[in-house]
C-alpha cells in the first residue's frame, strides 16, 4: 500500500513533487465554488476527465514554491495501477481514510467509461453512500519506486493560457525563421539563376555575331565567286608560239604602273636584229621595233572572236 500523504513533498522517478487531490467525473457540489483546472482531458478508454482546484494549486505553490504537482489520479492512471471491477476502487491514505472512485449506479464495472465520480471516504464511509459496503470493492496498491511521472504536471488556466501562447509564440517565430530560409534561399537560388543566365546569353551573344559574321563573309564570297573557271589558253598558246619562235626572249624590267600576269598583259623582247616580225605570225600580238633591231612584243588578253573560237573548239 502506498504511504504518502497529499500535498507533501515526495520522491518518484529521483525528482521531488508535491502530489495534490483531484477529481474524476461530475464536481462535488461543496466545491461548487472553486475554479478548476483541467488536468488530462477524457481518457480515449472513456475515462471522464481529470480536474484539480486551483486554489489547492496556489496553496502549494506558495508552501513549496518550485516544485512540480500532479494530480493523484493523474499520477495512478498514468501509470495503469487503477484496478476497476467492483462499485468502488479505494486508494487508502489511511486505516479509515481515503479516496475512492465511484462507478455508475453504484454498479460493478471495469471499464473506465463508467466512473460517475471521485472523493474521499472517512471511517469506513463515503459520504452521502451509506449503504455502499467497501469490503466490495478494489483497492489500489503502488509502489513509489515503480512510478513514472506523467509528461505534464497540472497547471492552471492562466498557465495553461500563457504556455500555450508562449508556444504559439515560439511556433510563429519557428515560421518566421523557415520563412526567411525560404526567403533567402530563393533570392540566392534566384541570383544564381540569373548569374547563369547571363553567363550564357553573353556566350550566345558572341556566338551569334560570330555567326552573323561569317554569314556576311559568306555573303560576300558569293557575290565575288566566279561564275565560270578562268581560261587563259589563248593566251598561253601565244606565249609558247613566240618563244618557239625566238626561245632567248627575255621579259623586260618592270615598271610600277605595268601589270603583268595572266589578268593583264605580258611583254616579251626579243634578241637584237631579229629578222622577223612575231606579229605578222601570231594573231594578237603587238610589236614595236626598238633601235637595236629586237621587237618589244606585247601579248594581250585574247580578242572575245579569238576565245569564242577557241571555246567552240574545246566543246568539239
Amino acid at each position: 500500500m502506498a504511504k504518502f500523504s497529499l500535498g507533501k513533498p515526495i520522491t518518484i522517478g529521483g525528482q521531488e513533487i508535491v502530489v495534490v487531490r483531484d477529481v474524476l467525473g461530475s464536481l462535488q457540489t461543496d466545491k461548487g465554488t472553486d475554479t478548476y483546472s483541467i488536468v488530462e482531458p477524457r481518457g480515449v478508454d472513456g475515462r471522464p476527465a481529470i480536474y484539480v482546484s486551483e486554489d489547492d494549486l496556489d496553496k502549494l505553490r506558495d508552501d513549496y514554491p518550485g516544485i512540480k504537482v500532479y494530480g493523484l489520479w493523474q499520477l495512478l492512471f498514468f501509470n495503469n495501477v487503477v484496478q476497476l471491477g467492483e462499485p468502488l476502487a479505494l486508494f487508502p491514505l489511511e486505516e479509515k481514510r481515503g479516496l475512492y472512485l465511484l462507478m455508475k449506479d453504484a454498479a460493478a464495472s471495469s471499464s473506465p467509461a463508467d466512473i460517475a465520480s471521485s472523493g474521499e471516504y472517512v471511517n469506513g464511509f463515503v459520504p452521502g453512500q451509506f449503504e455502499l459496503d467497501l469490503n466490495k470493492s478494489t483497492v489500489i496498491d503502488v509502489d513509489l519506486m515503480e512510478l513514472r511521472l506523467p509528461p505534464q504536471p497540472a497547471y492552471k488556466r492562466s498557465e495553461l493560457a500563457q504556455k500555450m501562447r508562449a508556444e504559439n509564440k515560439r511556433r510563429w517565430y519557428v515560421v518566421s525563421a523557415l520563412c526567411g530560409l525560404l526567403a533567402v534561399g530563393a533570392l540566392a537560388v534566384n541570383y544564381g539563376l540569373q548569374t547563369i543566365y547571363k553567363s550564357r546569353m553573353a556566350d550566345y551573344s558572341t556566338k551569334r555575331s560570330l555567326i552573323d559574321e561569317l554569314d556576311g563573309r559568306v555573303r560576300t564570297l558569293s557575290g565575288e565567286r566566279l561564275i565560270k573557271r578562268p581560261d587563259d589558253s589563248v593566251m598561253l598558246s601565244q606565249l609558247f608560239r613566240v618563244f618557239d619562235m625566238y626561245p632567248k626572249a627575255i621579259t623586260p624590267s618592270v615598271k610600277e604602273d605595268l601589270k603583268i600576269g595572266f589578268t593583264a598583259q605580258h611583254m616579251l623582247i626579243t634578241p637584237n636584229k631579229s629578222p622577223v616580225d612575231p606579229a605578222k605570225f601570231i594573231s594578237g600580238l603587238q610589236t614595236e621595233l626598238q633601235p637595236d633591231l629586237s621587237y618589244l612584243v606585247t601579248v594581250g588578253p585574247p580578242e572575245e572572236s579569238d576565245q569564242i573560237a577557241l571555246d567552240e573548239g574545246s566543246q568539239q
